[in-house]
């Protein structure tokens, strides 16, 4: 009769637990790019001092100053800007990384590049590939002053900006 009881209430308990449960929608898969010829692919998606200049080009239409970058390794380009608009202004920190491994920016990667924005005290900053972001780096993004852009996004930019 003991069993039954114990039974009985982890069934019910189950079933409550259930109910409380949030219904939560798997994410949206990310948008892929696609080229129908591999020459219809912009220099700048295959050589890195490209991807260097368009980067540069792209930022500078937020009316960046350019300081000065450095290719911290064969595909991170760290760029210091700097907005001198009143109250809004400040310094800017560009990651932009070429060719990620497996064509994802990890988890680890955005949090370290977060944690450079603060410590350097810069008002935001901006991650570029020409990947895309793993799910879980961009759910990381609470109230970080950090903007992820994705190849897909990069290349809407451009064209939006008449850079393309």
């Amino acid at each position: 009769m003991g069993l039954f009881i114990i039974a009985f209430t982890a069934f019910i308990i189950g079933i409550i637990l259930i109910l409380f449960l949030k219904n939560v929608s798997p994410p949206p898969p990310q948008e892929q790019i696609h080229f129908d010829n591999p020459d219809d692919k912009p220099l700048y998606l295959l050589d890195r001092e490209a991807f260097k200049e368009k980067c540069l080009e792209f930022l500078g239409k937020f009316n960046l100053e350019y300081k000065h970058s450095i290719w911290a390794n064969n595909q991170e380009l760290e760029i210091d800007m700097l907005d001198e608009t009143p109250v809004v202004g400040g310094k800017y920190l560009a990651l932009c990384i070429f060719e990620p491994p497996n064509q994802r920016v990890d988890l680890f990667k955005v949090k370290g590049f977060i944690d450079s924005v603060k410590g350097e005290g810069a008002a935001r900053g901006i991650l570029i590939t020409t990947g895309y972001f793993s799910e879980d780096a961009q759910k990381v993004l609470d109230d970080d002053p950090v903007e992820l852009v994705n190849v897909v996004s990069f290349l809407n930019y451009l064209k939006k900006f008449d850079i393309y």
